[in-house]
């Protein structure tokens, strides 16, 4: 191969086809790969894994859009500045573009020929990943602006793989064992981004509109990325397409660091960022629903060896794994409760709003607590709040309650409901990794031990989300036990209360009873 051939990624395809021993490494060395979402939870992980990946990676391109009135120059450098280990990519000098996403990109021409010329690998991972999202929102994002990715790859003179992150629940809609395949959609895709374009067809779009388009998908989420799955399955076959559907992602195993989780407002890390400080202290469940959860690295080596299978393989359809743990590596939601509440335990942090214990509860329970005990708790604290920040990074306590209990109602289906995902491909394909990468790609979650990764995600929201200390000290759990203390002490004050309260209002006996019942009432609750 010419050293001209080198610096611009031109590896023939059919070469990379023929190349059986060709090892994940050597794949991606040279290969100039383009990003959609790589500003994001998993496109920030897969950018370092990409960099760590070969040292002869060639350049990665990376789409930023503006977001939230910030431009996209200072999104990047809002990126260099994260905590993982980032600046690689500045000795690497890899380049960076800012475009809307729109027909080709926004890209000038010069740009767009560029890419076509030089792109090997793409990845797509921009989504929005919020269950709430407006419908015609999810179509231009997921739907319309994976077209937007297919159509690039199609006019990319040189494309040895396409990787889309989908989601393991993009088929919630069916019972049963799940498979890795494409399920059909009842509404056709270019209907749908059709649909999206029509103005006057959202003039009066009402919720019961909505329900009646994405019927038994629990939200527009999920049947959006179904349907993004059905586009590529129509546009691009016998291309090298790859499909990873993760399940729950939490922060990561091992790389780039051990617990990293972003922002750890991606997904359910929300949730464990809440919990760490107290403030979250129910799950909507039942004790034995399997909890299906997947480190973040895993997520990503899954999709880095699927760019490697799709280029040395003849593809005549998208191939399809799951990045799942329930089939491999069963968690129940009980355990799940357990393993956090031993972990914060052992790794307390520097502060906390009440001491920090998640218990699962499920309807009118659930409600009832949420409101009596995290709602009612976080009007209190505004005020003094707003005078005394508790350390909860860009929200206030209460902002904080209300998000977390908009978006746990979308999520309670997933944890409220067992699904079962087949791993039957992803099983075989990591089966073929090279015996002397196996270890570095790893994405089978069959000898993952849940105790120690939650551990990790505990002290990687303490230390990434929080800015707090890496090591637990002494004085940590000198204040864990301080305040297990004013736990229990808690609910001691609380009965002395009800029993003043009650006595005055009805007769010592009598109101003894009352205050008993209330009191342990409170405390099932």
């Amino acid at each position: 191969m010419s050293e001209h051939d080198r610096q611009n990624g031109n590896l023939n395809t059919k070469h990379t086809q023929n190349s059986d021993q060709m090892t994940i490494s050597d794949f991606f060395a040279y290969k100039n790969v383009f990003i959609t979402g790589g500003t994001g939870f998993l496109g920030t992980v897969l950018i370092e894994a990409l960099l760590d990946t070969s040292p002869n990676i060639g350049t990665i391109y990376v789409l930023v859009r503006s977001k939230k009135n910030i431009n996209p120059n200072e999104r990047i450098k809002r990126i260099l500045q994260k905590q993982v280990s980032y600046k690689i990519i500045i000795k690497k000098s890899n380049h960076y573009f800012s475009r809307k996403s729109e027909l080709n990109f926004g890209f000038t021409e010069n740009l767009l020929s560029e890419l076509i010329d030089k792109v090997n690998v793409i990845y797509h991972s921009a989504a929005t990943i919020k269950f709430s999202s407006p419908l015609r929102t999810a179509i231009k994002t997921n739907l319309t602006g994976t077209m937007r990715t297919i159509e690039l790859a199609k006019r990319v003179k040189n494309l040895a793989a396409y990787i889309y992150y989908s989601t393991a629940f993009c088929n919630s809609n069916n019972g049963g064992l799940i498979l890795e395949k494409v399920y059909k959609s009842k509404f056709d895709p270019y209907d749908m981004m059709k649909l999206a374009e029509d103005d006057n067809a959202w003039l009066d779009f009402s919720t019961e509109k909505c329900k009646a388009i994405i019927m038994d998908h629990p939200n527009t989420y999920t049947f959006t990325k179904n349907l993004a799955e059905n586009l590529l399955m129509a546009e691009m076959k016998n291309m090298p397409v790859a499909i990873v559907r993760p399940s729950v992602v939490y922060g990561t195993w091992e790389k780039p660091l051990p617990g990293w989780v972003g922002n750890a407002n991606s997904g359910h890390l929300g949730f464990l960022a809440g919990f760490v400080k107290g403030v979250f202290r129910t799950l909507c469940g039942r004790d034995t629903s399997i909890i299906d959860i997947i480190p973040c690295d895993y997520v990503i080596n899954s999709s880095l060896v699927m760019g490697w299978y799709v280029a040395t393989r003849h593809i005549e359809q998208p191939e399809v794994i799951h990045c799942t743990s329930g089939e491999v590596n069963p968690m129940t939601s009980a355990q799940f409760c357990d393993y956090l509440n031993d972990s914060v335990k052992r790794h307390p942090p520097n502060n906390f709003v009440w001491k920090p214990m998640a218990r699962l509860r499920s309807g009118w329970r659930y409600n009832l607590f949420f409101y009596l005990f995290h709602i009612l708790p976080a009007l209190i604290f505004l005020i003094p709040e707003k005078l005394f920040p508790l350390g909860m990074p860009q929200h206030t306590l209460f902002e904080y309650m209300h998000v977390f209990h908009k978006g746990s109602k979308a999520f309670d289906y997933f944890l409220s409901n067992n699904f079962r995902y087949d791993l039957k491909n992803a099983l075989r394909i990591n089966s073929v990794i090279p015996e002397k990468e196996r270890s570095r790609y790893n994405f089978d979650a069959s000898q993952c031990n849940w105790s120690e990764f939650l551990d990790r995600v505990i002290i990687g929201i303490r230390r990434f989300y929080f800015k707090e200390s890496l090591v637990t000290t002494s004085w940590h759990r000198n204040y864990w036990k301080f305040y297990n203390v004013l736990y229990y002490a808690g609910y001691a004050f609380l009965f002395i209360v009800l029993f003043v309260l009650m006595t005055k209002m009805f007769e010592l006996q009598i109101g003894f009873a009352i205050a008993s019942i209330i009191w342990g009432f409170l405390v099932w609750l």
